[in-house]
């Protein structure tokens, strides 16, 4: 069969992932000028209290998000036509995130006010909660889900320059630093009105929840949930953990490496994306197989050169500070090719087939075995930036022969048919 460009261009999987990569490229880019920025205006300490406050706003947005970026995508791709039950859909989604936001400001004040490492920065760790709210008011999977992922890239723009733009105009060095999460929280909030603008323009609604519905979402939602925040101690948690045991200063080497390898993570997410609805739809196994070889290939080329330039590209972006972060980002671009397989078996292919409740066991298993390695180095004292760097490379590995093993049983249940010939 003759390749055809034209049709390439015009498929659906094309013009979501391109808008879904223009989103992602935003989140790339922003980190490659923010970051720096940041390191460079605040210093290495209180680039070490930065990224401490980024761990909790990324692991409570985790919790409030919910199991929603994957059940909601997944109900939306297939009831798109039924538009009051995605109004009801997104009303019910609302109450519960609202709900989960609030339990998570009581819980962070509580930690804040109860520690006493980050007592000087109290305030600056509790103004976190305000990007947390307006990222909460965001449903990008709503667009994702009616492939129209275009209105996505319009209010991420408007939130994501509205921030570098706060941020840079506001931060003049170590005595600004509280402008940073203030400048966050503004332009989440901002693209969170522009979503809900968007909502409205599309057709849709947000509806009155009925109890039911909102008692369904949850049950059904509990899985991704779980996989979820478990799968978040792969980053966030590291973090974290590290930001309890060790000074400013060795976590923001360890952050700045790890930022980087989230980043390129990160330029993979939405061919993921928009493989989930149309792969929920046609589960058309023909065409992943062709992407995900194309993908597999460039992934290795570009990691192998990652590595070799890494000292380059750290000096380039943080400065001489961060020299001690060389080896722990090499560590880091080793696990990229893996953690890439992963993403594509795992939700675009194993989950939009029915075997989303399996992955997510499986995430569920290997992120609290890496909890259960952070707590063993925690008690025996062998806790460092470096040892973090290599379990969640192993435990990406452990993630990934899981997936093909699920991939391969899936193959040998389903015969000569459906998944079979795509693992061929």
């Amino acid at each position: 069969m003759r390749f055809d460009p034209g049709a390439l261009i015009r498929h659906s999987v094309f013009r979501n992932t391109a808008m879904l990569f223009l989103v992602q490229l935003l989140n790339y880019v922003m980190p490659l000028v923010l970051i720096p920025f940041l390191a460079r205006a605040l210093g290495v300490e209180l680039y070490g209290v930065y990224a401490f406050g980024m761990s909790i706003y990324m692991f409570g947005l985790l919790v409030v998000d919910y199991g929603f970026p994957r059940l909601a995508l997944y109900e939306i791709a297939e009831h798109k036509a039924d538009r009051a039950r995605i109004n009801q859909l997104l009303g019910s989604m609302l109450v519960i995130k609202l709900a989960l936001f609030a339990l998570i400001v009581a819980a962070l004040a509580l930690f804040v006010m109860g520690t006493g490492r980050y007592a000087e920065h109290r305030l600056f760790l509790l103004l976190t909660a305000l990007p947390l709210l307006g990222t909460a008011l965001q449903f990008p999977w709503f667009f994702q889900g009616i492939e129209q992922s275009q209105r996505v890239f319009r209010y991420s723009i408007a939130a994501r320059v509205t921030h570098l733009a706060l941020v840079v105009a506001l931060v003049g060095g170590p005595q600004d630093y509280l402008w940073v999460p203030i400048g966050h929280g503004i332009a989440q909030l901002l693209g969170a009105a522009v979503c809900m603008a968007m909502i409205g323009t599309v057709g849709y609604r947000i509806a009155r929840p009925s109890t039911a519905e909102v008692t369904r979402l949850l049950r059904a939602g509990s899985g991704y949930f779980w996989a979820r925040v478990t799968g978040a101690n792969f980053g966030y948690m590291g973090v974290f953990v590290l930001g309890l045991a060790t000074a400013p200063a060795q976590l923001a080497v360890y952050a700045a490496s790890e930022q980087l390898y989230r980043a390129i993570q990160a330029l993979y997410y939405p061919l993921s994306e928009a493989l989930i609805p149309y792969m929920r739809r046609l589960r058309d196994v023909r065409t992943f197989r062709m992407i995900f070889a194309a993908v597999a290939g460039v992934t290795l080329i570009g990691a192998a050169g990652s590595i070799v330039l890494a000292p380059q590209v750290l000096g380039l972006l943080f400065g001489s500070g961060f020299d001690d972060a060389v080896p722990i980002l090499r560590i880091f671009l080793a696990g990229v090719p893996i953690s890439v397989a992963s993403i594509l078996i795992g939700y675009p292919l194993l989950g939009s087939l029915g075997h989303g409740d399996a992955v997510n066991r499986i995430v569920v298993r290997v992120a609290l075995g890496f909890m259960a390695a952070l707590a063993l180095m925690a008690l025996t004292g062998t806790l460092s930036t470096v040892a973090v760097a290599i379990a969640i490379v192993l435990g990406e590995i452990a993630a990934f022969v899981a997936l093909v093993r699920l991939a391969l049983r899936v193959r040998s249940a389903n015969g000569t048919t459906g998944l079979a010939g795509s693992l061929r």
